[in-house]
Parts: C-alpha cells; sequence; structure tokens
C-alpha cells in the first residue's frame, strides 16, 4: 500500500476559523476560545484514495495576522494545495481573500498547486454578509474548489479535504482514515510542530486525537 505525503497550507485573516476548521478535521473537536495562531503549525491526517493508496495530509495552520504575512509566504510555497479561508459573517475577510491572498499565492507558490476557497462559519448563516454566488463565481475564476463549511457542526470539513484529494489523485471515491488505523505510529501522528513568529524558536508539542 503507498502512500504519499501531501502539503496543505490554509491562509486567510486572523479570526475566520481556520484554526477551528484543522481541530475539527483532525480530531472532531471545536473550542469556542480558539486563540489566534502565531506563526504555524501542522498536523497531519491520511485518507484513502482509490486503489488503496495512502494520501497523508501534512495540513498548516498559519497566521493571518498582518505582520506575519511575510513569514506565512515560507509555508505556501512549496505547498500542494492551499486552502483560503473567509469568515461569511464579514466582508473585509472575503475581500482580503480577492485581494490579498490569492495573489500571494499565485505569485509565491507552485505552478500546479490545487486551490480551494472555504467560505467558515455557515452555521451564521443568518448574520451572513457575504453573497454565497459571488463566492463561488470567484472560486471558478481562480479554477479552484469551493465548500461551505462550519467548524463549529463540522458541516463542510470533511467535504473540504475529501475534494482536495480527489482533484488531485483523480480519485472517485475518498475514505478518511480512523485514527488507530493510521501506518504511522499514534504518538507520531500526534506531533504538532509550533513555530514561533520570525521562525527563529522551535518547539515541538503533543495534539490529541479523539
Amino acid at each position: 500500500m503507498s502512500i504519499e505525503s501531501f502539503k496543505v497550507v490554509l491562509v486567510g485573516e486572523s479570526g475566520v476559523g481556520k484554526t477551528s476548521i484543522i481541530t475539527q478535521f483532525i480530531d472532531q473537536t471545536f473550542q469556542e476560545d480558539q486563540q489566534s495562531t502565531t506563526g504555524g503549525t501542522f498536523s497531519t491526517k491520511s485518507v484513502i484514495c482509490d486503489g488503496g493508496k495512502i494520501l497523508k495530509f501534512e495540513i498548516w495552520d498559519t497566521a493571518g495576522q498582518e505582520k506575519y504575512r511575510s513569514l506565512t509566504t515560507m509555508f505556501y510555497k512549496d505547498a500542494n494545495a492551499a486552502v483560503m479561508v473567509y469568515d461569511v459573517t464579514r466582508k473585509e475577510s472575503f475581500e482580503e481573500l480577492k485581494n490579498y491572498w490569492s495573489g500571494q499565492i499565485k505569485e509565491s507558490s507552485p505552478e500546479n498547486i490545487i486551490l480551494a476557497i472555504a467560505g467558515n462559519k455557515s452555521d451564521l448563516i443568518e448574520q451572513e454578509t457575504v453573497d454565497e454566488g459571488e463566492a463561488r463565481n470567484f472560486a471558478k475564476e481562480l479554477n479552484a474548489i469551493f465548500v461551505s463549511t462550519s467548524a463549529k457542526n463540522s458541516e463542510g470539513i470533511n467535504n473540504l479535504f475529501e475534494e482536495i484529494a480527489k482533484k488531485y489523485t483523480g480519485s472517485s471515491t475518498i475514505t478518511i482514515k480512523e485514527d488507530e488505523g493510521d501506518v504511522q505510529p499514534v504518538e507520531e501522528q500526534k506531533n504538532t510542530m509550533k513555530i514561533e513568529g520570525g521562525g527563529k524558536e522551535q518547539k515541538q508539542k503533543k495534539k490529541g486525537f479523539c
């Protein structure tokens, strides 16, 4: 059974829910008081594609604050896929995605990078300020995947990563692996690296799985 590593980077303004999307995908949990990311972190999760091939996602979370933007570039310059996240209740987060993040990724990442847009916090639809049709049209312009997500109730979270895997592998079905069935030892699977602002300090910490 072959295993291939696949780097996915999540970008977007601070507070749009990048960390929460990753946490929901990795261990099916949600924290209301999630702290903002400073620098970047990565976690791993594997999926099974057609023919039994395993695609091991290395999922990188990045800081959305403007002061960390120069650091963020180092995460997506060699990425296989980039997910641009906006908050459906904050029009400015979508405008920044259009006016800044999409251009930066196009300029600084591999030509064949897979792009996806996640309209997050769909559970707050009554507070929506971004028209989904406009977001979908923008995704079409970029040849990007579009998924409406809610990190809080898990809507669209698995679908987001499944669609990325399908586009990369050409598979028609994707199965998310159970943690205890992963190829790597459980302790190794739980490793999370945190790179502090400036990229000078590195710390290892454990991230739990359900």
